[in-house]
């Protein structure tokens, strides 16, 4: 499962959405975060839609979980919605949905390797939308949270996880946020660069 990602510059994401896919957002008094890396728990911007405007709104990373109040639910399995079983995550995928705007994410390998120290590590890969200057991925919100949501891998993520974050082209944007994504839920055809960050010594 993903569990950190890149957040870019805020001049960079505002640059991207306003002049590159030339959305109309709102602007705000909010300091948001940037330049950092994001884990569960820590507060990102996240795009979405409320209150008549397109905006980048300040969120903590993952739902609280309904059995363990120390604990956050952060992936969302997108096939969840279109189970008959009630979950947690209904009211989200139908009516809030957001986009992560990201440099890259980050994913550990299925191999292992010994660092000098004696101890066994996961390699660990970065992927980014090699189209594109940012990376737009899937995300729902409730209230002050939100969830990345994940889907089968690609071929190029299936060689280092069996789930993906589902990455959304820009011309796909208003699809996500507003329309039927279910023509979204296949990633297979959807292009991804990955690099292998460098071992511990």
């Amino acid at each position: 499962m993903c569990n950190q990602f890149k957040l870019p510059s805020l001049l960079n994401i505002k640059h991207y959405l306003v002049n590159d896919l030339n959305l109309p957002l709102a602007k705000t008094d909010t300091a948001l975060p940037e330049n950092q890396d994001v884990f569960p728990k820590q507060i990102a911007p996240v795009l979405l839609y409320q209150n008549n405007k397109l905006q980048l709104s300040p969120k903590s990373w993952g739902y609280p979980s309904p059995v363990d109040n120390k604990k956050v639910l952060f992936n969302a399995r997108v096939e969840r919605f279109y189970q008959q079983k009630p979950s947690m995550w209904d009211k989200s995928f139908a009516k809030q949905r957001c986009l992560i705007i990201a440099d890259k994410f980050f994913e550990y390998g299925k191999k292992t390797y010994q660092a000098a120290n004696n101890r066994k590590y996961h390699e660990r890969y970065s992927f980014q939308d090699p189209d594109n200057p940012l990376t737009l991925i899937a995300g729902i919100y409730d209230e002050q949270h939100f969830a990345m949501v994940t889907t089968e891998p690609n071929s190029v993520m299936a060689l280092v996880h069996n789930r993906m974050p589902l990455v959304v082209r820009p011309e796909e944007l208003r699809q996500w946020l507003f329309q039927n994504f279910t023509k979204l839920v296949d990633r297979s055809n959807v292009p991804l660069s990955a690099k292998k960050i460098p071992n511990k010594n």
